[in-house]
Parts: C-alpha cells; sequence; structure tokens
C-alpha cells in the first residue's frame, strides 16, 4: 500500500513539475466540454465562457514560450562574446609550461619561443614532445606577403630576421638538451595561430589565435577550445597536424634549400645554396676552362669532402690543346694562351697536392674542347656560368635536380667528362 502511494505522489510531482502542464490542461479540459457540449448537458453558456478561459490559458503559454525563446537567443549571443576575446588566457602560458605534448604554429613565433625558453627546455628534459612550425624564411616571395599582410608597420625584411633568430634558438637549443624538439617550415602562410596542449589526452586544449589583415595591435580573436567542446576541437586540431604534416624539416636538405632559392633567370653571383648543396652531394662534378679561383677559394671544403671519403672529379681545358688559343681570343679581354695554360697548370698542382694529403678520390681530364661554361654538377642542383666572349660579366643561373634543363645541362657535363682524356694526378 505504501509503495502504491508513493509511485502516485511520484507520478504527481512529474506531472506538475512537467514543462508542457499548461498543455496538458487545455487538452483535457478542452475535450472535456467538447463531449459536455455534444451530449448536451454543458449549455452554451457555460461552454463559451471556458472557451474564453482556454483563449487567455493559450496566451499566457504563448507568453512563456516567448520568453524562453527570447532567453535562448540572449545565452547564444553571449556565448559568442564568452568564446572570443583580445586577449590570450591568463592560463595558457602556465598551462603552456606544463604539457608534455606541445605543438605551436604560426608566422614568426619569435615572442613564444624566447619566452619559453627555460619551460621548453624543462620539457624536453622531462621526456615531453615539442613542435614548432613557422614560415619558410628561404621562401622570398612567401615571407614578402606575409610581411605586407600583417601589419603595415613591420618594415621589409624584419619578419624573416624574427623567423631565423626563432629558428636559430631551437637550432641551438636542440644542440645542446637534445631530446624530441622537431621544427618544420611551412610553405603556406597559416590563417591562425595555434597552441595545441597535450591534445591526445583528456585536459587537452588548444588555443587559436586569428590572424587578421594589418591588426594595429595583437591579432584577433583569439579563442580556446577543450576535448570537452567535441567536433570544433577536433576541427581545429586536425587543421593543426595537417599543416605540420605540410611542412618541411629544418635546416633544409641541400634540394629543398636549392628549389627555394628564388632568383633572376641570370644572376652576377650565387647564393649560399652553393656552399650547402656541394657539401650534401657525395659525387662533385666540375667543367671549365681552368677554374683556378674555384679551387683556390673553395680548397679546405674540398680537402673537407675528400676527408669524408666524397668523389670529386674535374675537367678543364688540355693546356697543349688549339681550345687554349681559342679560348684566349674569346673569353677574356686581356688573358693571354700563356697566362691560360699557367693557371690551369697552377690548378692541376692544387689537385694533385689534395690527393697526395688526403688520399682522396679526385681525378682529373683535360678536353681539347672549347668549353663555353663553367658547371658544378652536384646531386640537388646544377650551377652554371656563362663565359662572354670578350668581357668579364660572367652570367650564372641555377637549376634544382629533377627540371628539364637541369638533366640536359648535366648531360652536357656527363658527355664532357667522357670524351676528355684522364689526367695522372
Amino acid at each position: 500500500m505504501a509503495d502504491k502511494q508513493g509511485r502516485v505522489r511520484r507520478s504527481l510531482i512529474r506531472v506538475i513539475s512537467d514543462d508542457n502542464l499548461d498543455l496538458y490542461l487545455l487538452g483535457t479540459v478542452a475535450l472535456v466540454f467538447t463531449v459536455l457540449g455534444i451530449t448536451g448537458i454543458s449549455d452554451v453558456k457555460t461552454t463559451s465562457a471556458v472557451v474564453v478561459a482556454l483563449l487567455a490559458l493559450l496566451a499566457f503559454s504563448q507568453i512563456r514560450s516567448r520568453r524562453l525563446l527570447e532567453q535562448i537567443r540572449n545565452e547564444q549571443r553571449g556565448g559568442a562574446t564568452a568564446l572570443f576575446s583580445r586577449e590570450f588566457p591568463a592560463d595558457l602560458i602556465p598551462r603552456r609550461a606544463q604539457a608534455h605534448d606541445l605543438l605551436l604554429v604560426g608566422l614568426s613565433l619569435s615572442r613564444t619561443v624566447h619566452g619559453m625558453r627555460s619551460e621548453m627546455a624543462t620539457i624536453l628534459a622531462a621526456g615531453g614532445r615539442i613542435r614548432v612550425l613557422v614560415l619558410d624564411p628561404a621562401d622570398e616571395a612567401l615571407v614578402e606577403v606575409a610581411d605586407r599582410r600583417i601589419t603595415a608597420s613591420l618594415g621589409a625584411g624584419k619578419l624573416r630576421s624574427r623567423i631565423t633568430a626563432t629558428l636559430d634558438d631551437l637550432t641551438a637549443m636542440r644542440e645542446r638538451i637534445g631530446g624530441r624538439l622537431e621544427v618544420r617550415v611551412a610553405s603556406v602562410i597559416p590563417s591562425a595561430g595555434f597552441s595545441c596542449l597535450d591534445v591526445e589526452g583528456v585536459r587537452g586544449l588548444i588555443c587559436v589565435q586569428h590572424y587578421e589583415h594589418h591588426a594595429s595591435g595583437e591579432a584577433a580573436p583569439i579563442f580556446t577550445l577543450q576535448r570537452a567542446d567535441g567536433a570544433w576541437y577536433q576541427h581545429f586540431v586536425a587543421e593543426a597536424e595537417r599543416m605540420w604534416d605540410a611542412g618541411t624539416e629544418w635546416p633544409l636538405s641541400p634540394a629543398d634549400a636549392a628549389a627555394r632559392a628564388r632568383r633572376p633567370v641570370f644572376s652576377t653571383e650565387f647564393g649560399p645554396e652553393l656552399d650547402t648543396a656541394m657539401d650534401g652531394t657525395a659525387d662533385l662534378l666540375v667543367t671549365g676552362v681552368a677554374r683556378s679561383i674555384f679551387v683556390n677559394n673553395n680548397y679546405r671544403r674540398l680537402e673537407k669532402k675528400l676527408l669524408a671519403g666524397q668523389k670529386i672529379r674535374f675537367v678543364v681545358a688540355d693546356p697543349d690543346s688549339p681550345a687554349i688559343d681559342m679560348a684566349a681570343d674569346r673569353y677574356h679581354p686581356s688573358r693571354t694562351p700563356e697566362s691560360f695554360r699557367e693557371r690551369i697548370e697552377h690548378v692541376l698542382r692544387l689537385l694533385a697536392e689534395l690527393k697526395a694529403t688526403t688520399g682522396g678520390d679526385v681525378s682529373v681530364r683535360l678536353t681539347t674542347h672549347l668549353v663555353s661554361l663553367f658547371q658544378i654538377v652536384t646531386d640537388t642542383a646544377l650551377f652554371a656560368e656563362y663565359y662572354v666572349y670578350k668581357d668579364l660579366a660572367k652570367p650564372k643561373f641555377v637549376l634544382s635536380a629533377g627540371t628539364e634543363g637541369y638533366e640536359t645541362f648535366r648531360t652536357e657535363a656527363r658527355k664532357l667528362w667522357d670524351s676528355a682524356k684522364p689526367y695522372e694526378l
């Protein structure tokens, strides 16, 4: 009996507290008086009064519903205000310092990396993982576009300097501390900066900063999402991970450095990518008339390559061939055949000295062909310099491996090597 009374009491409580109680009453009363009116038990006067009362109750129910809708709209408007901010969350820095798995994505991240040096060292020493992705400073066009976009007052070249400083700091930290510090550079300009903290854990957090055009102060809006935010949390985490996957490891490989070097079709000097490509190739092939300046300037680099067991090949003009007289007449306004021969003999002595002191794999061949192009052929790029008719000007150009031009000129250099006469150093 007591259980039955308890169930009845709980049922009454559920009905009374139900948000749809007014609708239940309206439906019940309308049904009862419809039946009473049809059977003639209720007169017209009573039925009319009940109908008016039902309309009044319905009006109050509509007012209540509209208030609830307005409350929902206000809460939604307040939600956007609560989500977006012009400043980073106050707890972002301490939470970032306590993270075990950290992914940072941004344009230069100079302030972040500079301000987190000690914290990053602690994370790495504890076995944590840190990944950093910034713009590729070797892509001049990309950095110029980003420089113009982010602010009108930063100034030309400043963004590149900040990126380079960040990469230098991270490289020095990795050499000093070790650990799982990974650095990559991006070939696209991100639309936002990301701080991803332990995103695979239950306390995962991602802070997103929108990069507005020509921001006068801190770029905004800034917002944070946690794992409890569900789909949108996963959405932004996935975007940051896709950008990381598309990045290129830093320092750049010789192939990547050569591919990113932007220059006119011809230039007066080779850039730093020449040294990088020469150091990174296991088989260096050099062709030219004499190449005394090249050997003098790169003597230590060539010595180091030979000591490391790498291969070096040279093709120069045969000093006893008619090609010397033709070269003197065509290529240099003031050089005589005798001076050309002296320069070639000087190069041969230097290369013989390198072979004797290092015991390395250096070989020379002499060609009777009138060489029109000085070439430095590496695995990742080909560096060429034209000999201009009776002029000191030497237009230079670079071809990256994998391009049609690279294959064409490399084939020419190899044919020149194959047809040349071996010289005993």
